[in-house]
């Protein structure tokens, strides 16, 4: 959070392997005989007494599955990140800032969100851990002497309740529960100092031999933004008057006793956080917040994006029921996400008077990043669009999609992490992500697990390929070596899985068993198809994704030093190229087939043969032409695999058609989107934000504007635009050195072009085959 005194990110993974907490470390504690993993709302307290406030007073805190800590009353922060068993984060926070002289509290709510919690979220049990970094406050350590009380407020609102009673999607949902919140066995005031905790019971040590199952490290992401975001409309009211200026805070909503009430709220814009409710009175009342990306028109069937009247609000909610007193607010547990919320209001006896409904957003804070204005203001709108979606999936890691899952896929990270290094210099989140995936290889197989951190029993080859794909990009653009270097073993690993299904007699891979998604079907459910045996045989399409993993790791490791593991892994890879041009090589439709002999072609299988060079570049760009016009393909890329599709046009050289190749965004647009949607197919529209699907931020910047590193590292800039039919374009991209910014005007065939380069960063110009070398500062050049 940035109102936080942080301590030093003292980290760059400072013992990632964890410490092993010893008895004289501040033990774990929690609820005496609580359940220790059913869903619960713990709160805890602690008193410190001070003469004076020191300078600093860093703290480490922690909690399983989260924690949310008050400081006198103000809400310091909430953590811990998102990680695993064995590397189980803690907080880092001087909590100075917050104290006075006198007597101050300490107070934490821990909650564990039982057998429905979000998938993303690994535990053991109820718990909490906070430690003093100097001596002389060790009193605050976790100890009996803490006081707890168990919140009987609270009830979880299940999946069941929520998804499947009257079903009104078809699809995964993974973010845990509703919360129902009971006002009248609420501890209002439980925060502050004042609260009387004199009926509370102490803490319990958790007597564990000082063995815990958190293998505890320091946080090595930032705190989540918490700005303030209000609604932006009201957009439908039922039961009272229309509540003019309440968005404004000029009046609040009064809605009479025993009456039926509901109220649309629209953000405009697709966001998540954590909506803040507050009311007066109401006692007997039941408040519905629902919350949903977009209104529809009947079961699994969105309407377009901005439409309300005669629409259904389907989605998942909290219930909250007023004690009858003065201005109590409710927020959830944990985030939301949506555009639309809406206030289902059922009174009892006492009318029930809403004062505020705003919510504090939660997201990765990053810092300053790309910006890109044309004269096509719905090109604008796509990156605008695409640079939202990457926001609202960064979090404490990457999220596919932050309404259904919050997971972080190794596939889908591909294209989060190019948007990412173009339109950030904080790779912390990035680096992160990529380091706990591994954590979660089986041992047998030496893959991963589809997504992670998650609770999934199963491991995921393609994405476990595609982490090496991100690896290698990330090396090419940031140059750092001792990074990618630590996972050598993970790649060979998983390499070596697939070299051992190989067909002998074929070249190619032979059958496997294991799940390996690539994209989603253009009809029904996902590519590669399984047989009825649930296996893969000969698929042409994995055994090119295998291939460019495989070219991804030798190009990695020819640059890092591994020289003899290049060459073995550069001979199959050169084997395998060989036979598929043998196996799946169509002559008279000048396309590869998805199966060896197969009538099956897919938009997939042939983009991957540009990109793995099975074919002479002469050919590769003949058959990028076929791809854009072939009618008969039995799949297309969506928008998620569209990415590779303009990696292929630039490969061939074509990156002027990336611009004439945008109508999944164009449509988005078109739908009312303010976030890029899952796929782009009709067959499969459940997410309206889905991040695998924004890289129009990173080709905006890459292909149309031109900016491009020209060696490892990037240490210095290559800038090859490619305009289209565009004739303005003012950008700006954040690199480690500083800003690039460029200025295009064409007018009459002749382009202008301003690039201010940062201090010590030079590099070179290309347009049209001319050529100049670029220094730092401003650049003014001319092309007729």
């Amino acid at each position: 959070m940035k109102k936080l005194t942080l301590c030093l990110f003292i980290f760059q993974f400072l013992s990632l392997s964890g410490f092993c907490q010893n008895k004289d470390e501040a033990p774990w504690i929690s609820y005496p005989s609580a359940n220790v993993t059913e869903y619960g709302v713990y709160h805890f307290r602690k008193k410190l007494s001070l003469e004076q406030v020191p300078e600093t007073l860093v703290i480490h805190i922690s909690a399983d599955n989260r924690y949310n800590l008050f400081v006198n009353g103000k809400r310091v922060c909430y953590g811990p990140a998102k990680g695993d068993l064995k590397t189980y984060k803690y907080d880092i926070i001087d909590i100075a800032p917050f104290l006075k002289q006198g007597e101050n509290i300490l107070a934490t709510v821990v909650h564990n969100a039982g057998k429905d919690k979000p998938l993303a979220l690994l535990s053991v049990q109820t718990a909490f851990f906070l430690r003093s970094e100097d001596e002389k406050f060790k009193q605050l350590d976790t100890n009996e002497t803490w006081k707890v009380l168990k919140n009987e407020a609270y009830q979880p609102v299940s999946y069941y309740e929520m998804l499947f009673k009257e079903r009104w999607f078809y699809g995964f949902y993974a973010c845990g529960p509703g919360d129902e919140v009971f006002g009248e066995k609420y501890p209002w005031g439980w925060e502050e100092l004042s609260f009387d905790d004199k009926n509370w019971k102490n803490a319990e040590k958790l007597d564990l031999g000082g063995n815990y199952p958190w293998k505890l490290v320091p946080r090595n992401i930032a705190f989540m933004d918490d700005h303030r975001e209000k609604p932006a409309k009201i957009r439908k009211v039922t039961g009272i008057d229309f509540p003019n200026n309440f968005l404004n805070g000029n009046t609040q909503i009064t809605i009479p006793a025993n009456t039926k009430a509901s109220i649309i709220f629209d953000y405009e814009l697709f966001t998540m956080g954590y909506p803040e409710l507050t009311v007066s009175g109401g006692k007997g009342s039941a408040i519905q917040l629902k919350y949903a990306e977009a209104l529809y028109e009947k079961v699994n069937l969105k309407a377009h994006r901005d439409s309300v009247e005669g629409k259904t609000m389907f989605g998942v909610w909290d219930v909250f029921h007023p004690d009858g007193n003065g201005k109590r607010m409710f927020r959830p547990l944990w985030k939301r996400a949506f555009r639309y919320v809406q206030m289902n209001v059922e009174t009892g006896d006492q009318p029930l008077e809403v004062l505020a409904l705003e919510s504090e957003y939660s997201g990765y804070p990053y810092p300053k990043m790309s910006t890109f204005n044309s004269n096509n203001a719905r090109l604008n709108e796509i990156f605008e669009m695409s640079l939202q979606t990457f926001r609202m999936c960064s979090g404490e890691t990457y999220y596919d999609t932050p309404f259904y899952e919050q997971l972080s896929y190794g596939g889908d990270n591909r294209p989060i992490g190019a948007i990412s290094t173009y339109n950030s210099t904080d790779d912390r989140l990035f680096r992160e992500v990529m380091r706990l995936y591994p954590q979660s290889e089986n041992r047998e197989t030496g893959l991963f697990k589809s997504a992670y951190p998650s609770r999934f029993d199963f491991d995921m080859g393609s994405w476990s390929l595609a982490w090496i794909q991100s690896l290698h990009d990330y090396y090419f653009i940031r140059g750092d070596a001792e990074y990618v270097s630590q996972f050598k073993d993970n790649i060979e690993k998983v390499l070596g899985f697939y070299h051992r299904h190989l067909d002998e007699s074929k070249g190619i891979l032979g059958t496997v068993k294991n799940q390996n998604f690539i994209d989603w079907s253009i009809t029904k459910g996902s590519i590669p198809r399984k047989d009825e045996n649930g296996e893969m045989t000969n698929s042409i399409l994995l055994t090119l994704y295998y291939v460019h993993s495989l070219d991804c790791t030798v190009r990695l490791f020819n640059q890092i030093g591994l020289n003899e593991e290049a060459k073995k892994w550069e001979a199959e890879a050169k084997s395998i190229k060989a036979a598929v041009f043998n196996q799946a090589w169509n002559m008279e439709k000048g396309l590869f087939a998805d199966y060896p002999g197969s009538d099956i072609f897919s938009q997939h299988t042939n983009l991957m043969a540009i990109l793995c060079d099975v074919i002479t570049p002469a050919q590769q760009g003949e058959l990028m032409d076929k791809i854009l016009t072939y009618p008969e393909f039995t799949e297309m890329a969506s928008s998620y695999f569209s990415f590779f599709l303009f990696k292929a046009l630039q490969k061939t050289g074509k990156e002027d058609l990336f611009l004439e190749n945008l109508d999944f965004w164009y449509t988005y647009i078109d739908r009312g989107h303010t976030t890029c949607g899952e796929t782009g197919f009709a067959s499969h529209d459940r997410s309206d934000c889905h991040a695998w699907s924004a890289h129009p931020a990173y080709y905006l910047m890459s292909l149309t504007c031109g900016i491009q590193p020209a060696d490892i590292g990037f240490q210095h800039v290559k800038i090859k635009p490619h305009l289209g039919d565009l004739t303005n374009i003012q950008a700006t991209m954040p690199h480690p050195k500083g800003e690039i910014a460029v200025n295009y005007t064409v007018k009459k065939g002749v382009l202008k072009a301003e690039i201010s380069l940062p201090k010590g960063l030079s590099g070179e110009w290309e347009y049209k085959g001319i050529s100049q070398s670029l220094k730092e500062g401003v650049n003014q050049i001319t092309v007729k």
